[in-house]
Parts: structure tokens; sequence; C-alpha cells
């Protein structure tokens, strides 16, 4: 039979072993980029009150830069995108043209 001790310390491996679970699961909430940034600001901010961490002016500022430059990378994304679009369609456009010299060339 276990004693007081031995009962704590396993009860303590316990609560460890699923407080690392616990922030695993955090850990991918954050990382995931599939996840709502609504989602990961809430959960980032979470953990700073449970860290009891001031989130300073410049803390908060730091937050808003990050955001505004993933915004700008995500519209530089966006005009990569429709340029390439634009040049498959044209070059789409193109194709029937190559056929008309073909069958130019079989006359």
């Amino acid at each position: 039979m276990l004693n007081q001790y031995q009962t704590d310390s396993v009860c303590h491996q316990r609560v460890q072993h699923l407080a690392a679970i616990a922030l695993d699961v955090v850990e991918a909430l954050l990382t995931d980029t599939e996840t709502p940034i609504n989602v990961r600001l809430n959960a980032a901010f979470r953990i700073f009150e449970l860290c009891n961490a001031d989130i300073s002016r410049d803390m908060g500022q730091a937050i808003i830069q990050g955001i505004e430059r993933n915004a700008r990378d995500i519209e530089k994304n966006a005009g990569g995108l429709s340029g390439l679009e634009t040049l498959l369609k044209s070059n789409l456009e193109k194709e029937p043209a190559f056929d008309k010299i073909d069958d130019f060339n079989k006359i």
C-alpha cells in the first residue's frame, strides 16, 4: 500500500504529465497558421495573464506591428498570385493562335 509521500509523488508526476500535454496543445494552437488569429491572440494574452506578465504598451505595439507585417506579406503574396493568374490567362488565350500556325504549316 502506498504511503502519503508516494501518493503525493504519483499525483505530482501525473499533474506534470498533464501540464506538458496542455502546453503542447497551446503551442500547437499558437503556431498553427490555420488557427484563427483571434484564437491565437486570446491564447497568447491568456498566457501572459497566467504568467502574471504585464502587457506593456511596447509589447502591445510589437503585437500590432507583427499583425500589420503579416497583413502586408499576405497582400504581397496575393499580388503575386494575381500576376500569375493574369499570365496564365494570357497564355491560354494565345494557345489557339499556335494551333492556327500549325494548320498553316500543314498546307
